[in-house]
């Protein structure tokens, strides 16, 4: 599956670059209102992205545009958008610095839960750097880190999961592997899956700890365990038994009670 970019800022060197922030109600055809305005004038929109929402609700969209060839005004465009049917509010972003731009909106949210986004240089300094310095003392630590993580993260799916009537076992372990990989932990296959006996074999593919380069994964353990011990409703433990670091193509993981 292609790679996809969750991009809050943008560098283009040379390039005169500015953001619109549109809100409106969400309702059908008014992305390719927006996209066809700016098609028309010639601007090129370098980045594009949408807050989910259901038609009739309240959304938010997000773009970048490259106006280094134009000579339009940013805000004769942002009162253009604004007689657009269903849009409510334009805010025009604009930087200090040519060739960078940046959507400062604050708070982030996934979901309803605030968030921040740790990159791979973030997460190398969190769990590489971080057992460098610690050492043995920091695996435990970044295994139980996980454990609360995950337990943390689940109790919110699942209640999500309720909302929408989602209460079979299976279902619930289902959206557990499709968020766990719309997070950007790793692609997670289940394996084996026992409800009655609890007993849980996983493949992560490209797991995002090991793939910094040491065979043993601490904070992703953990995750898994405290999801698992949430789905479950007791404590599990996960061990891991195959791992890319050493070369298997992929990390496989055991939990039990």
């Amino acid at each position: 599956m292609e790679r996809f970019s969750i991009d809050r800022f943008l560098f283009s060197p040379g390039r005169r670059l500015i953001g619109f922030i549109v809100r409106g109600v969400s309702k059908r055809g008014i992305l390719a209102s927006l996209v066809n305005l700016f098609s028309d004038r010639g601007i090129d929109i370098a980045y594009c992205s949408s807050k989910a929402a259901m038609e009739g609700e309240g959304g938010r969209i997000l773009l970048f545009v490259d106006l280094t060839d134009s000579p339009v005004n940013p805000h004769s465009i942002a009162d253009e958008l604004r007689d657009v049917d269903a849009i409510e509010g334009v805010e025009v972003i604009e930087s200090n610095v040519e060739g960078f731009i940046a959507d400062t909106s604050f708070p982030l949210i996934i979901g309803s839960a605030r968030a921040v986004i740790l990159d791979d240089s973030a997460l190398k300094g969190l769990l590489v750097k971080f057992r460098e310095r610690l050492g043995t003392g920091a695996e435990a630590m970044l295994y139980h880190i996980g454990l609360e993580v995950g337990k943390e993260r689940w109790r919110y799916i699942l209640r999500m999961a309720d909302e929408i009537g989602a209460e079979r076992f299976i279902d619930r372990a289902s959206i557990a592997a499709e968020v766990f990989r719309s997070m950007g932990y790793g692609i997670l296959r289940i394996r084996e899956l026992r409800e009655e006996t609890p007993h849980v074999t996983l493949e992560v593919w490209d797991c995002i700890e090991c793939q910094l380069g040491r065979p043993f994964s601490q904070f992703i353990r953990g995750l898994l365990a405290g999801l698992t011990s949430i789905i479950y409703e007791r404590e599990m433990y996960a061990m891991e038994n195959r791992c890319i670091a050493v070369g298997d193509p992929y990390c496989l993981f055991e939990i039990t009670p």
